[in-house]
């Protein structure tokens, strides 16, 4: 049987490459000192050593392509995809294709690709969950390693499923190809389960790691705890549409974070000691991101021609829907031409409503700590599952309150039912995480269509025809899944592509 090469990427003998010239690729315990490969499940500072390197691989660049600078690269082509996340000209071309729904349609892009680095990843926690029972030591830290590492795989088919298969559709039989759930470490390629069948394995997954996880206290905010599990779960349940557990879990993973302060809001989003920052990367000063971090794309104030030429704006729409004393409104700038700010680069570009929620380290230095979850976004899975459910109406306002009214100190309570809250409370989720990658997939989750409002060429605060392409897609169309890359198709033949 042929074999399937993105499972065996993170694979030599069996072992985790972690002594090769290539191990930045993949794992490594910490930026300056590596483990060699046989030592690995030999004792739990091999096991520590190996969910480290996970750690470490989510911001790593991935098959040396500038736009894959970790995970967040695909949170950005999410963003990209969706309504609210502006380009204001062709200049650079970086994303260009994303933001056409172009590339995500080429089997072949660079795009497709992060099915290879997300099943590069599930190779790798694959190895520490099924050697982890072996290794000498304390169960304790066994749980909790192999804990961590079930969250990962949990997440890394979520991310999966959502984006290389149509739609779960709550209630229905979801029986369409889904993607492959790797559990075994395997070199055979293996064929899609069904969409009910891997989300079946990915909540199972994810439970477990709660149970493992309990008692774990974590070093920082890049490792896994309880509550991030917990916060993963709720993610989940909320594209299911099981509104209960969507609610309890969100609630549960809440606890113990509080609110930025209005100043700590100003501070670009950067850093893992942010308050919200439930789970995080955190960049050392060692670990230069050069051109490939998400910062490097994101903010205003570094020096790379993404953002010298290329600065992101919000759509207008939603800029108007936020209320003036919100103190996210002081993220993006209506009237940047004319006022000359934010902060850009003495030969940069300024485009009216760009941003400056994100912030690099400095004008020569991307890096900047990448939010996975914020814990602003568990209060608006909570207060939206809430809502969904006959009589908890009461229960999603005093919920959407407390971020509601955190942000803006004269936000009154809600008394819109129905619908209508629930689309208050998705306005104050489209708000919230701008730019943080969930638009693309909150469209296909909801069964919404595109719909990118449109402004003259030269008029700003609104998508460009000639730019955009693209300005509507009907919901639940082919053209909401990415395809499987060329390659995959081609090594496996238990594989099957997406309709075209």
């Amino acid at each position: 049987m042929k074999k399937i090469r993105i499972y065996i990427l993170a694979l030599v003998a069996g072992l985790l490459v972690l002594s090769t010239s290539c191990s930045k690729d993949f794992l490594e315990t910490r930026p300056t000192d590596q483990l060699a490969a046989g030592d690995v499940f030999s004792s739990l500072t091999g096991a520590w050593g190996a969910i480290n390197g996970v750690h470490r691989s989510m911001y790593i660049q991935y098959n040396s392509v500038q736009a894959h600078g970790g995970m967040d690269g695909m949170l950005r082509y999410i963003d990209f995809m969706g309504t609210d996340v502006l380009f204001n000209t062709t200049a650079n071309g970086w994303y260009l294709g994303t933001y056409r729904w172009v590339d995500h349609r080429n089997e072949r892009s660079n795009q497709v690709l992060y099915w290879t680095n997300i099943y590069r990843l599930i190779s790798n926690v694959n190895q520490i969950i099924n050697n982890i029972d072996n290794v000498t030591g304390s169960e304790a830290e066994k749980r909790h390693i192999k804990g961590q590492a079930l969250a990962y795989r949990a997440w890394a088919h979520f991310m999966l499923v959502q984006l290389y298969a149509d739609r779960f559709v709550p209630g229905a039989a979801n029986s369409h190809a889904g993607v492959p759930y790797m559990e075994a470490i395997s070199f055979d390629g293996q064929e899609r389960l069904s969409v009910a069948e891997t989300y079946a394995k990915i909540n199972a997954d994810i439970t477990a790691a709660i149970t493992n996880l309990e008692g774990f206290t974590r070093a920082n905010k890049s490792h896994i705890n309880k509550s991030v599990a917990q916060a993963i779960q709720a993610q989940i349940a909320l594209v299911q549409g099981n509104w209960n557990l969507a609610a309890t879990s969100a609630n549960a993973a809440r606890q113990g974070y509080s609110f930025m302060t209005t100043a700590q809001h100003q501070d670009g989003y950067n850093s893992i000691s942010n308050p919200e920052y439930m789970w995080g990367s955190f960049v050392q000063e060692d670990q230069t991101q050069y051109f490939y971090s998400f910062y490097a794309y994101m903010s205003n104030n570094f020096n790379s021609t993404a953002i010298r030429q290329s600065p992101k704006s919000i759509l207008k729409d939603l800029y108007d829907q936020i209320t003036p004393t919100d103190v996210r409104k002081t993220f993006w700038y209506p009237n940047a031409v004319a006022d000359k700010q934010p902060f850009v680069q003495s030969n940069g570009v300024r485009y009216n409503y760009m941003s400056s929620k994100f912030q690099s380290v400095s004008v020569s230095d991307s890096r900047g700590d990448f939010p996975w979850i914020r814990v602003a976004e568990m209060y608006l899975i909570e207060a939206e599952a809430l809502a969904r459910q006959a009589g908890k109406e009461d229960l999603a306002k005093d919920v959407l309150l407390l971020l509601a009214k955190n942000r803006d100190p004269q936000y009154v309570k809600s008394t819109k039912t129905g619908q209508a809250l629930i689309s208050e409370i998705l306005i104050q989720r489209r708000v919230e995480l701008w730019g943080e990658g969930r638009n693309f997939t909150d469209l296909k989750r909801l069964g919404l269509p595109l719909e990118r409002p449109e402004v003259a060429s030269g008029s700003m605060g609104g998508h460009v025809a000639s730019i955009a392409i693209k300005l509507t897609e009907p919901a639940g169309t082919n053209n909401w899944t990415w395809m499987i890359p060329r390659g995959e198709i081609d090594t496996n033949p238990n594989l099957s592509q997406n309709p075209a």
